[in-house]
């Protein structure tokens, strides 16, 4: 049942009503994040459950024992704008054999995943994060959906930020959350190489807490990738992915 506490929170943002318990629940802890309109909520489709935020947490971070009243220990996080405007620039990214390793325990290298012609979106998560990494997830797991039949054309990666504690049974588990087809992979591995892609890719910002919402697509084999700073729709990021392999 709806709190007379989240009617205010939620109230507060501008958002009158949602009637389905989970997406209350998801507006209300987001908001203590970020204060979300209605239509931005709404166009994201961010229909899925309060678990896919707060499990995983660090020691420490249990969420299930939190006064959600009270202080957010990721208060400290960088806290995005939902509702800015997109940013996009394109971006020369120099591929290297930096090893990684893949949600299923294989090693692999960065060189080796990009390999090839075939068009790619990829991101930076991690998987204790319940600001900008869900949000991100979330837009990537409707672009599967969107994509329709051209997903088995796409190859969208997922690359850990946070590669200490993300072990690859613990991104196994999250890509379940966000309902990762076989053509959506999360990386982990150690964190120099970790920092290692975040810098070719122009992304590093020192520490996780300050790192912002940032996707990349390329139309296949080419050293030049789009760049989307912000939230874009799923429509946006296939949008982007369709004028790349035409171009």
């Amino acid at each position: 049942m709806e709190s007379s506490s989240d009617s205010r929170t939620i109230a507060h943002c501008g958002i009158s009503k949602i009637n389905s318990g989970k997406n209350m629940k998801f507006a209300t802890l987001l908001q203590r994040a970020v204060c979300l309109t209605a239509p931005s909520l709404l166009a994201l489709g961010m229909g899925f459950s309060l678990g896919a935020l707060a499990q995983d947490e660090h020691a420490g971070h249990d969420m299930s024992k939190m006064d959600m009243s009270g202080d957010d220990p990721h208060a400290h996080h960088a806290h995005p704008d939902m509702n800015a405007a997109v940013r996009r620039t394109m971006v020369d990214v120099a591929l290297a054999a930096t090893p990684m390793v893949k949600q299923d325990g294989s090693k692999t290298t960065l060189a080796k995943e990009l390999d090839g012609k075939k068009p790619t979106i990829l991101a930076f998560i991690y998987t204790s994060c319940t600001t900008v990494c869900p949000v991100t997830s979330q837009i990537l797991s409707r672009t599967q959906d969107v994509l329709g039949a051209d997903l088995a054309n796409v190859r969208i990666l997922s690359v850990s930020i946070d590669p200490e504690y993300d072990t690859p049974e613990r991104l196994l588990a999250y890509s379940k959350k966000f309902d990762a087809k076989a053509q959506w992979q999360h990386y982990t591995g150690t964190l120099a190489n970790s920092v290692a892609i975040q810098k070719a890719f122009g992304a590093y910002r020192g520490d996780k807490m300050n790192h912002v919402p940032l996707m990349f697509v390329n139309g296949g084999g080419k050293k030049s990738w789009v760049q989307l700073e912000g939230f874009p729709s799923a429509e946006q990021v296939v949008k982007e992915y369709r004028d790349q392999v035409k171009g």
